[in-house]
């Protein structure tokens, strides 16, 4: 009897400790559009926030059937959302106080903007300390590079080409 449920205890074990998807984690995503943050991963639980920014970046830090467990980058508050509220573009947040600079080249050859903290980027590429990213402002398109060490929504050792 005891040979029979140790492994059916060890499969159990192992079933719920791995992720519902092959996608590693922790990784970021981004939000497909407006989506409800909450307490647990069903859809009775209680929301703590919505946001109502689509592409705003996110960290998937748990993953269970249909469920994303993730934090803010923001402000670090985690939460449960749906899976089909993910996208898999990339965007980020620029992070310095009081400013970062955006740069024609990686190099910092020539500064083009100076941007403020939490203005929302779409991430285009990077290489080992640097991102190209567009910022989009009304009718207007700004393409930067920033220094990575800058953005919230990347993780230090990420190349995205």
């Amino acid at each position: 009897m005891h040979k029979i449920l140790i492994p059916v205890f060890l499969l159990l074990v192992t079933t719920l400790s791995t992720s519902s998807s092959d996608l590693p984690v922790p990784r970021w995503v981004s939000l497909k559009g407006d989506a409800n943050l909450r307490k647990g991963p069903f859809p009775e639980a209680t929301i703590i926030y919505r946001y109502q920014l689509k592409g705003y970046p996110m960290e998937i830090i748990r993953d269970i059937e249909g469920w994303r467990q993730v934090r803010d980058p923001k402000d670090g508050v985690t939460g449960w959302m749906s899976h089909i509220l993910f996208s898999g573009k990339r965007y980020a947040l620029t992070s310095k106080e009081p400013f970062s600079y955006g740069y024609d080249k990686p190099n910092k050859n020539k500064i083009l903007a100076k941007i403020d903290p939490f203005v929302h980027a779409t991430i285009n590429k990077c290489d080992s300390s640097w991102c190209r990213i567009t910022i989009t402002d009304d009718d207007k398109e700004i393409k930067v590079w920033i220094e990575k060490n800058n953005l919230l929504g990347v993780y230090p050792h990420e190349i995205i080409n």
